[in-house]
């Protein structure tokens, strides 16, 4: 008996650990969601950024987005570079779909690092009030909202990547 109770025990302990054979630990934290909340102190200068693509809208709104979402960028510090020397790439998929009393407006940003190798992901969305067609709902105020909202984003995940270095403080000044 008490073997018994030795190998149902040593069993459990063992499939404790096990995991599912189609998900590899590194894969399943690989992409895991990046943290939003922007380091305070610190500077983007390094951690540049091209806009590479911007899929899904129709080409009135996909204008305004990038447009809008390339004014939002710069006004967090946030470099934009050519796509040839940034340091990440970025794929925006912008979409319109109706929902109840209006539509919602979303947006999921890949990152890229210069390889090519996809390191994050970020997206968000937006009710839309109104009647007609998801993307006739989808006014200049409203890509702006979400552009600003993507450019929080993209701009919050950059201050936690290494390339994010302690701002300069003012000069240093010595009493006599």
């Amino acid at each position: 008996m008490r073997v018994c109770g030795f190998f149902i025990a040593g069993l459990a302990l063992g499939l404790a650990g096990c995991q599912p054979a189609s998900v590899a630990p590194e894969e399943a934290t690989a992409l895991a969601p990046a943290p939003l909340a922007r380091r305070e102190g610190v500077s983007l200068a390094d951690a540049t950024l091209a806009l590479v693509s911007l899929d899904g809208a129709p080409e009135a709104a996909a204008d305004d987005f990038r447009q809008a979402l390339l004014r939002q960028l710069g006004a967090r510090e946030v470099a934009s570079a050519d796509a040839k020397m940034a340091r990440y790439l970025v794929r925006v998929y912008l979409s319109a779909t109706p929902a109840e009393g209006g539509a919602n407006l979303e947006y999921v940003a890949d990152v890229f690092d210069a390889r090519r190798a996809r390191v994050g992901r970020i997206g968000d969305g937006m009710g839309l009030k109104g009647t007609g067609d998801a993307w006739s709902l989808a006014s200049s105020e409203a890509l702006d909202a979400a552009a600003a909202k993507c450019a929080d984003d993209l701009a919050a995940w950059l201050s936690n990547r290494p390339e994010a270095r302690p701002a300069a403080s003012g000069a240093l000044s010595y009493a006599n």
